[in-house]
């Protein structure tokens, strides 16, 4: 069972003409589950799936995890503390993560799968 539901991971542009997949890529959904049980707490989805136009808004470089073609490989999940951080890092880690963006206020975990795609990175916004 999922502790995640599709409509977490939908685009937030609003726009009737969005074109970003309505649900996670597999990979993503079995790592952010297993990050869930290693964390112990609920993790909430700031941002799945996007569209171009709404990555774009977002700051979001080009070819990002969030805006794959078969739903995307990165999500930013709320944090907000220093001490939630740590636990949130060791339990991203954990799940298989290879790919993580610290913000302010959260973290990108992403699985990406391209070839473009540096794994085994941290890097900060």
């Amino acid at each position: 069972m999922s502790h995640f539901t599709d409509d977490e991971f939908l685009c937030r542009c609003g726009r009737p003409e969005c074109d970003a997949p309505t649900k996670p890529s597999r990979l993503l959904r079995l790592y952010l589950d297993r990050m869930r049980e290693m964390y112990d707490a609920p993790i909430v989805v700031n941002s799945g799936n996007r569209c171009a136009f709404w990555n774009e808004h977002e700051g979001g470089v080009a070819g990002s995890e969030h805006e794959r073609a078969e739903g995307c490989e990165g999500a930013d999940v709320r944090c907000l503390g220093s001490r939630e951080r740590w636990k949130m890092l060791d339990a991203a880690r954990q799940a298989g993560f290879t790919r993580v963006g610290i913000g302010k206020t959260f973290l990108h975990v992403g699985v990406g799968t391209r070839e473009s795609d540096a794994l085994n990175v941290i890097w900060l916004y």
